[in-house]
């Protein structure tokens, strides 16, 4: 499902609740029962909005658990990149992290990994921790646990195809967004679902000096830094503003004694949850 055909059934889903919502406090009301009908229609109201926003908002926990941000009284941020692989801004992301001695988490797209195997292969021998990110970027926010754990098989099975010898047991949805069946699928297959603290909307292309001030509220104690160094499909899309923003970001993060780690060394500082 792509991103508008989710906001779509999304929209469709609301507008419906709505209207049965509204017709049902009616009737209540015509019977005389207008306190029933106000309680009907302040709970009803409550637990769509609660059902729709869950699907909207990466990190709320009522599909389950989501890690988004590590210790807040360490010195710890993470720096993780979604889409990729995709020549050559991964390569170009690489050569920054290896000159800045940083690692990184890259949550990779099985089709990418499949095309371009030299770039995950390189990620792993770099002390990089590649993690899922699906297959094709399919969004999983109506999926059944079946449509999740092929996503997650397929795209487990293109990462030992493109040569990673130890994939990090961490999964990203795409957009964050993953239905409460999904959820359970990831997890029982052995993934920790992951999100992010906040992000900096580098895929605008708002600029590399945009892009480095966006941060200034993100890096913090325990943060996670969502940014992408790929896309999906065979379309092109101009990654270079992320590379150029990259040691603006590090040198930020380490003027404020920041150390950066890989998601998987956050969440152990962060203890289990």
């Amino acid at each position: 499902m792509t991103k508008k055909e989710a906001l779509t059934a999304l929209a469709s889903l609301a507008g419906g609740a709505a209207l049965a919502q509204s017709g049902a406090a009616r009737l209540l009301w015509k019977r005389g029962r207008r306190r029933p009908a106000a309680v009907t229609l302040a709970a009803g109201g409550v637990a769509d909005a609660l059902f729709l926003y869950s699907f909207l908002v990466p990190n709320f926990p009522l599909g389950g658990r989501v890690f988004y941000r590590g210790k807040l009284d360490g010195n710890s941020v993470a720096l993780t990149f979604d889409d990729g692989p995709r020549p050559p801004f991964t390569g170009q992301v690489l050569d920054v992290l290896k000159q800045e001695g940083v690692r990184a988490t890259f949550f990779v797209l099985g089709e990418n990994a499949l095309r371009y195997p030299e770039a995950v292969k390189r990620m792993e021998a770099e002390g990089h921790r590649v993690a899922s990110h699906g297959m094709d970027h399919d969004i999983l926010m109506w999926a059944r646990p079946w449509q999740a754990r092929l996503q997650l098989a397929v795209a487990s099975q293109a990462l030992a195809a493109a040569g990673v010898k130890d994939p990090a047991p961490l999964f990203r949805a795409p957009h964050g967004w993953l239905s409460p069946a999904a959820h359970r699928a990831a997890t029982g297959a052995g993934y920790r679902v992951v999100g992010w603290t906040k992000g900096v909307w580098d895929t605008a292309a708002p600029g590399t000096d945009k892009i480095v001030s966006r941060t200034t509220e993100v890096l913090r104690p325990g943060s996670i830094l969502l940014l992408h160094d790929g896309w999906r499909g065979f379309q092109e899309e101009d990654r270079s503003q992320t590379v150029a923003a990259l040691p603006g970001i590090i040198s930020l993060a380490r003027r404020r004694g920041l150390d950066f780690v890989t998601v998987e060394e956050m969440m152990h500082e962060a203890g289990p949850r």
